[in-house]
């Protein structure tokens, strides 16, 4: 699994050119996935159990690992850790290793078939956060608590400090989750996770306030033709007090919220 972090780009790709040429011109890093084909097979059943590592790699992805979105199924059987498409590739390609996320196995959200499930609250998901030596330099954490339709994440500093809590915005006295509707392309109808103090929950500011957002990340409708591909964009807007530990934290939230919510569905 491959990830582009993109500055700026459109919320919704309308066609493979235009896929490819922002991932070249504002590719400000992507990330790739380690993790076994057995890990990744208990998904559907226990969504963000498996052991898993995300690497983050500065500069463009490279045009080998850019498949075809002309087709609807592109793939390749992966049983180790690291995957077979990266041995031909040129490591002046691959760019530095910025930073990782890796979590070992632990309980999914949840654990069950269909909609035949039951919540778990115990040894939930998470993702530490290393830089490039493997000093740790945040983690974000699954919370289970009374509300068990409204999902959290709590992001933790190197200190194992708490500085924000993620969640939606919520109805029904905190029960329910409220989605919000009337957002440009992508942001349409979503329901964002929205970055909130800690202490307060209350929402914290945005560092591009033109936005008109609160801090969060948000999953993107990504089009009728990317349906049947299964392929997740994600909106992440950095509160206006996130340094940079704290930026690259939120980043490993975003896949920790991904592999929990998205991977149980594919």
């Amino acid at each position: 699994m491959n990830f582009i972090i993109r500055s700026n780009a459109s919320n919704v790709e309308t066609n493979n050119a235009q896929h490819i040429a922002e991932s070249h011109s504002l590719g400000d890093a992507w990330i790739h996935e380690e993790a076994t084909l057995e890990g990744r097979s208990i998904s559907h059943c226990c969504p963000g159990a498996r052991q898993t590592r995300f690497v983050v790699h500065s500069g463009p992805i490279p045009q080998a690992l850019l498949v075809d979105d002309q087709t609807c199924c592109n793939c390749n059987i992966q049983h180790g850790l690291t995957s077979p498409e990266f041995d031909s590739l040129d490591p002046n390609d691959i760019g530095n290793v910025e930073f990782y996320h890796e979590k070992l196995f632990s309980n999914g959200i949840t654990c069950g078939l269909g909609d035949k499930r039951c919540p778990c609250c115990c040894n939930l998901p998470y993702l530490e956060t290393m830089d490039p030596t493997g000093k740790k330099i945040g983690e974000s954490r699954y919370i289970c608590d009374m509300c068990l339709f409204v999902p959290k994440v709590d992001v933790f500093d190197e200190h194992d400090n708490k500085v924000y809590r993620l969640r939606p915005d919520t109805c029904c006295g905190g029960c329910c989750v409220l989605c919000r509707c009337g957002g440009e392309k992508g942001r349409c109808l979503r329901v964002p996770w929205v970055i909130r103090d800690p202490n307060t929950n209350m929402p914290l500011k945005c560092s591009q306030q033109s936005t008109g957002e609160d801090a969060q990340v948000t999953s993107l409708w990504t089009g009728l033709k990317r349906a049947c591909q299964k392929k997740e964009a994600y909106f992440l807007n950095f509160p206006e007090t996130a340094n940079k530990n704290m930026k690259a934290t939120l980043t490993g939230t975003a896949l920790l919220i991904d592999m929990s919510f998205s991977e149980d569905q594919n």
